[in-house]
């Protein structure tokens, strides 16, 4: 047994088909069922059944793959780690975060921080906030910035308020306030991100609370869309503050409950048990001092409560 099949054993449950873990492999796919084949072979138990279109992990298999997983991980922290003992402000950066936080946080303090570490290959994977710390916790990210606090495994920092916002048009009946409650948005219209967005679950849980039935009329992966849809839709697009707002067509004003801050705090994560190089935590130490700056929304914080700032 080699460590390629234990990788491509892990890289087909994770892509749930052959064809697509090849292509992330760059390899054939006639190549890598014999690899697997190979290893299911050594082992003496079949590690992948037919779901359909898709394959997926046998009951035999989860527990390798749980192993695969944290010997693989290891593996690449053992190579990271020789890296930065021979000297390394230079190697591999993973960070796994939601497309507007990579657009509208990371994208501009990268262009900084990548002129100080030419050397470091930074690596962006998409994923909403629920996943973000999973991604971290299962070594397939280093660093994950997410609005979710309160992982208990993992070490973080928070770097600055994510608020609740109501976009519309300045045509609707919101368009002039400068908050909007929770219990003004009952019987809207309302246009919100799909679930595995904190987002989303920040604003069901308040509507819950509150007793509001918002009539949800669009759910979409990209707040970027709502935003551009709201004209059409009629509706008040439920987004987060850290997207941008380049439409000057689009008012967006803080939602409130009871007359507090809807919102909770970006957090960057790390995972403890893993290790972390010297330029990683250069990278952790420099966006918090970045975000004490300057952060997307931080113009709301003058017209709502703030929002609770978490121990750190």
């Amino acid at each position: 047994m080699e460590l390629r099949h234990l990788r491509y054993f892990a890289a087909v449950a994770e892509a749930g088909a052959f064809s697509r873990a090849a292509a992330r492999l760059h390899i054939t796919q006639p190549a890598l069922w014999r690899q697997v084949r190979d290893l299911e072979a050594e082992l003496g138990v079949r590690l992948f059944e037919r779901a359909g279109r898709r394959v997926r992990v046998t009951s035999a298999g989860e527990g390798l793959l749980l192993r695969s997983r944290e010997l693989l991980a290891g593996v690449d922290q053992l190579a990271e780690h020789a890296q930065a003992v021979r000297g390394g402000e230079a190697g591999r950066l993973s960070i796994a975060s939601s497309p507007q936080v990579i657009q509208n946080v990371l994208a501009p303090f990268l262009t900084r921080y990548l002129k100080l570490r030419p050397g470091v290959d930074v690596h962006l994977v998409e994923a909403g906030a629920v996943q973000t710390p999973d991604l971290v916790e299962r070594g397939e990210a280093q660093l994950a910035l997410t609005g979710r606090s309160g992982h208990d495994r993992l070490d973080g920092r928070p770097l600055f308020p994510v608020r609740l916002l109501a976009a519309v048009s300045p045509r609707h009946p919101l368009g002039r306030r400068v908050t909007v409650d929770v219990t003004d948005l009952q019987g809207e219209r309302v246009l919100v991100l799909r679930q595995g967005f904190a987002t989303r679950e920040m604003f069901d849980g308040a509507c819950r609370l509150a007793q509001v039935r918002a009539h949800i009329v669009l759910e979409a992966g990209d707040p970027q869309s709502l935003i551009a849809l709201v004209g059409a839709a009629r509706g008040v697009a439920i987004v987060p503050s850290t997207v941008r707002f380049a439409d000057r067509h689009v008012h967006a004003a803080p939602i409130l409950r009871a007359h507090a801050a809807l919102g909770t705090w970006a957090w960057i994560f790390w995972d403890p048990k893993r290790f972390l190089p010297a330029f990683a935590m250069s990278f952790v130490d420099g966006l918090v001092d970045w975000t004490r700056r300057t952060y997307p929304g931080r113009r709301f914080d003058r017209r709502a409560p703030p929002v609770t700032r978490p121990k750190a």
